[in-house]
């Protein structure tokens, strides 16, 4: 089996919709004062540019929008899985 593949982009994309649907009904340069950044980088969150910001900005982006952002760790039965360190000993 594959690893399964890097969650990092899915989870920004998700942080910037959620950012950008906060974002409707405010004027750029307000936002952008809000929350501590500048107009250009409200407008690529909006449009979905995505490539020059880190998971950890767009998280604080939300905190400062007043949003609570939970990290959930479950399982996922149906992609790689690591071997248990009893497996990887030989006999």
């Amino acid at each position: 089996m594959r690893p399964p593949a890097d969650p990092i982009p899915e989870l920004k994309r998700q942080a910037a919709a959620e950012l950008a649907t906060l974002f409707d009904g405010w004027n750029v340069f307000d936002v952008a004062a809000y929350i501590g950044t500048d107009a250009r980088r409200i407008t690529e969150i909006k449009r979905g540019q995505l490539e020059r910001f880190s998971l950890e900005t767009l998280i604080r982006y939300l905190t400062r929008m007043s949003r609570v952002v939970e990290l959930r760790i479950t399982e996922d039965v149906r992609t790689y899985r690591c071997p248990t360190r009893s497996q990887q000993r030989r006999p």
